[in-house]
């Protein structure tokens, strides 16, 4: 059996040491609890997300894995799929990225680690 690994358009990333799902649903204006507490939800939608997290990477791995996501407006991700329990491809956005550099010493730069979230561009 193959093993897939994450990709970001199409090119292979360094696989993630913390990689986490986050599912936001959206329910209509008119959702809300009446005076006796009881929930009257009609959900419409929901968006899934993703927060990934690498330690220890050499810059060429940091650099490959933000030229694929930063400033796009869309990219194809093939990801482990929470809700399918399955790897898939589809188009997600990235935002809130951090990165700490482990060490800047010429020849021997590191980042201690990068880390961003994504979020789905069509609803589950």
């Amino acid at each position: 059996m193959a093993i897939d690994n994450f990709k970001f358009d199409n090119i292979e990333v360094a696989v993630p040491h913390s990689y986490s799902a986050v599912f936001a649903t959206t329910s209509t204006s008119d959702s809300d609890r009446t005076m006796d507490l009881v929930m009257h939800n009609t959900p419409i939608g929901t968006v899934i997300g993703y927060d990934f997290k690498w330690r220890d990477l050499t810059p060429k791995e940091a650099s490959t894995i933000m030229q694929q996501v930063l400033n796009k407006t869309q990219f194809l991700v093939h990801y482990f799929d929470l809700y399918g329990g399955v790897w898939k491809d589809a188009y997600f956005y990235a935002s809130n990225f951090n990165a700490g550099a482990k060490t800047l010493e010429e020849g021997f730069e590191r980042w201690s680690e990068l880390a961003f979230n994504i979020r789905s561009v069509n609803p589950l």
